[in-house]
Order: structure tokens, then C-alpha cells, then sequence
């Protein structure tokens, strides 16, 4: 059995389908600072474009989570410097595509991904302080389904004091359920489409959405591992009616403390 620190919770905003300028979502989360940049759906689009603005400082860890949904799975390209984690599409819809990066001096603000048909697509930047240069994932796990309960894997981690982070994603195709969060875990970004009156509304822990919500949504959740061994599956407690993706990854802490950006 694994044991598990709470992070503190973050702010967490729901942004409507219409276009809107990306979240920016800032806090700690298990020991390590986290900022969340995240960017509105793109409709039948071959570029998926994140921008992290002044945020993104030299040294940082940066994680992309890159969605697509469409029945095709086409090439993806990522900006230059990126390295994959693990790509997981669902037969029918939604994939879910990770990578890693350490942000340079000389890096552009904007980073794009370029896909080989028109998907569409949305995603965001974590990007992370803390994080061991060198190794920085230590392991890893995905999975994907239709209905029943969104499932994270768990993983077996080689260090102590990993933060886990745990990635949803679903269609929400027939309409979507209220999902309920495991009470071990803090959000580190949320989207998902809200009201047509285009307005950005607070929400939560526990109920993300409601049945008054529509397509197209993800989760990203954090959690500190206190020590090394296997995790426990991150799991969204009420049963949905879409397909979906998940996984989870453990990142490795730097061995001494950097300087907070």
C-alpha cells in the first residue's frame, strides 16, 4: 500500500467551448511548483499550438498533455527538444499523448504540434520546478475504455518522494456524468466545455462536471508518493457513459531543492 501526502489544493476553472484565452493555473503541488498553462479546444485543426508566455524560465521541467479526437490516429510532431512518455489512443476516439521536455534558454514560448489529418485537438503545458535533470521519469502506465469507472494504473516508482501525476481524458460522447475524484489527490488543471454564455466559473473538488457540461474534457491530478514501491490506481469513483483514456506517470525530485521561479 502506498502512502500518499495531500497536495495543496489549486485554484481549478471550467472554461466554456467558446474560444477563450488559455488557463493559467499556479501552486505547489506535492513539494514541487507547478504552472499550468492551458490551451481551448482547436476544431479539425493539423497544429496544436501552447503557449507558456514569461512563465516558462530555463532549467524547468515541462510536461505536454496533447489530446486528439477523432476516429483517426495521425502522425504527431512535436516542437523540436521533446521527448514521448507514451501515446495511448482509444480504438474509437480520444488519444492522449505525452511528452517531456526541459525548457531552454533559447526556447520560444509557443510550442507546437503538427498532426498529419485534422483532428481536433486541445492540451496543456505543466511546467515543473524540482524535478531531477537528468532522469526525470521514473515510471509509467496508461489505459484506455468505454463506460464504467476512469482508471489510472498504478505503477512501481524507484525513488522516494516521486510526485505522481495522474492524466484524464474522455469524449463524453453520450453525454457525460459527474465525476468524482479520488480524496487522495489534488487537480492540477481542468477543462472542460460549460455554459454558451462563454463565462469562466469556479467548481470544486468532488464534482467536476455535470450533466449540463459537454464534449471534450480532461483532468490532470497530482499526488506525492512518501516512498518508493508500487502506487495504487488513481480512479474516478462514478461510472461514465464515454471513452476514455488515463495514465500515470512518477517523476523523479531533484536531490537538492532549486530555486522557485
Amino acid at each position: 500500500m502506498t502512502r500518499y501526502a495531500l497536495p495543496a489544493v489549486l485554484a481549478i476553472l471550467v472554461a466554456a467551448c467558446n474560444p477563450s484565452p488559455p488557463e493559467v493555473n499556479i501552486g505547489t503541488t506535492a513539494g514541487i511548483n507547478v504552472v499550468s498553462v492551458a490551451q481551448p479546444l482547436a476544431k479539425r485543426t493539423t497544429s496544436l499550438t501552447i503557449d507558456w508566455g514569461p512563465m516558462g524560465q530555463p532549467g524547468q521541467f515541462a510536461i505536454a498533455d496533447v489530446l486528439t479526437y477523432s476516429a483517426q490516429k495521425p502522425t504527431i510532431a512535436a516542437s523540436a527538444g521533446w521527448t514521448l512518455i507514451r501515446d495511448n489512443p482509444h480504438p474509437v476516439t480520444t488519444r492522449q499523448t505525452l511528452y517531456w521536455h526541459v525548457v531552454g534558454a533559447a526556447d520560444p514560448s509557443k510550442q507546437t504540434w503538427t498532426f498529419s489529418e485534422r483532428v481536433d485537438a486541445q492540451g496543456a503545458v505543466l511546467l515543473l520546478d524540482n524535478v531531477d535533470p537528468t532522469s526525470p521519469i521514473d515510471a509509467s502506465s496508461g489505459n484506455v475504455g468505454g463506460g464504467n469507472r476512469l482508471t489510472a494504473k498504478s505503477l512501481t516508482t524507484t525513488n522516494d518522494g516521486d510526485l505522481i501525476l495522474a492524466f484524464f481524458a474522455t469524449d463524453f460522447g453520450p453525454g457525460g456524468l459527474g465525476v468524482s475524484m479520488p480524496s487522495d489527490v489534488g487537480t492540477v488543471a481542468a477543462r472542460g466545455c460549460g455554459p454558451s454564455s462563454g463565462a469562466t466559473i469556479p467548481i470544486s473538488m468532488g464534482k467536476i462536471m455535470d450533466q449540463t457540461l459537454a464534449q471534450n474534457e480532461y483532468w490532470i491530478l497530482g499526488t506525492n508518493q512518501t516512498r518508493k514501491g508500487k502506487t495504487e490506481d488513481t480512479v474516478c469513483e462514478s461510472v461514465q457513459l464515454s471513452n476514455w483514456v488515463a495514465a500515470q506517470v512518477a517523476i523523479k525530485r531533484r536531490t537538492q531543492a532549486a530555486t522557485t521561479h
